[in-house]
């Protein structure tokens, strides 16, 4: 992980945070000064691990810029199940809940900038700002909506209908993802997901 930054850029990256969390956390100018104080700008090269199996979450994050994907190793393979694109939360939240060991990895899938909030500062900040709750509420609600839309998906919606809603949802980020780990992500073979790219090509 690469954590130079110039002042300028790290104040840069934090209003950038502070807009985007501004929906479901408007805060007074005073109270971001507090809330601030607990975020770190993370950056990360395209392979780097932001969390490894076994290490504990201690951050929430919303990723600025770039992709992550998480995974796990089954039988030595590895099986992607997620993927936190420009804006959105990232984090291994069973994880930054209990504090306890994550189960998967999650690894940069570019150049990536994080920002992030400690898990022990949250926690003081519910005490002392009850409007901060809504925070990490809205994360949790948020995985556990994609959670079950995931799961209804994998056993009544085809590969090809999984891509298309995923292609919709994020036309210009899927890019970003290799052919394999898309496959692996739509519970699919790399070939079979070529395929299906083919035939909706000719379709056009």
């Amino acid at each position: 992980m690469d954590r130079t930054l110039s002042e300028e850029a790290y104040s840069k990256h934090l209003n950038e945070a502070r807009k985007l969390l501004y929906d479901y956390l408007p805060l007074t100018d005073e109270q971001w000064e507090v809330f601030k104080q607990g975020f770190k700008i993370r950056k990360y090269h395209k392979g780097d691990f932001i969390l490894n199996e076994g290490e504990t979450e201690r951050f929430l994050s919303i990723v600025l810029a770039g992709c992550t994907r998480h995974y796990v190793m089954v039988k030595g393979e590895e099986k992607s199940f997620d993927f936190s694109f420009q804006h959105e939360f990232n984090c291994s939240y069973s994880s930054f809940i209990q504090q306890e060991p994550s189960r998967f990895f999650i690894q940069a899938l570019e150049d990536c900038v994080l920002a992030s909030i400690h898990h022990d500062f949250l926690q003081q900040l519910y005490q002392h700002y009850p409007e901060s709750n809504k925070f990490g509420r809205t994360a949790v609600e948020q995985y556990y909506i994609w959670r079950e839309q995931r799961e209804i998906s994998l056993m009544t919606d085809s590969a090809q209908e999984r891509y298309l809603r995923l292609m919709q949802k994020y036309p210009i980020y899927l890019e970003q993802v290799p052919l394999k780990y898309l496959a692996s992500y739509l519970n699919i073979k790399p070939e079979s997901l070529s395929r299906i790219r083919k035939k909706l090509f000719e379709e056009r």
